[in-house]
């Protein structure tokens, strides 16, 4: 009974781990206070690609799958698959440049925080005083 109970518990705590929650973060010097999925889904598309105050916008995103990444897109409703599709397109036309890619949130954190104008996402419990959280995905 003990072993069940146990088991259950860890398998609970395993899920809850794969779906944390997770932040969208901008630099400081970002305007925007909070920011919906559709407007989400335009930047990291890369129509919109300066901010309110025509700062550019400078978006940071995984290079690789991560639960973060797997959130975020279907927050936005998006893959990454159509994601690419777009950016290769922007750059491929001159448009726009594609998002740089970061390998842990601990980059992309430092990253938001020293780079003007920048955007990304990371684990909720990784944001602290040096971003700006704009928007939480649950």
């Amino acid at each position: 009974m003990k072993n069940t109970f146990l088991i259950i518990v860890s398998l609970f705590l395993i899920a809850s781990a794969a779906h944390a929650q997770v932040s969208v973060i901008v630099n400081k010097s970002v305007p925007e206070n909070g920011i919906p999925a559709s407007k989400l889904a335009n930047i990291y598309s890369l129509e919109i690609t300066k901010w309110g105050n025509g700062s550019r916008i400078v978006v940071f995103d995984y290079s690789s799958a991560n639960n973060q990444q797997n959130s975020f897109y279907s927050y936005i409703s998006k893959s990454s698959l159509d994601l690419k599709k777009e950016w290769m397109k922007k750059q491929l036309t001159g448009e726009a440049k594609a998002p740089e890619t970061l390998n842990s949130d601990d980059e992309v954190l430092a990253k938001v925080a020293s780079t003007p104008g920048a955007i990304g996402y990371v684990k909720s419990s990784l944001v602290n005083s040096s971003v700006k959280g704009v928007a939480e995905i649950k």
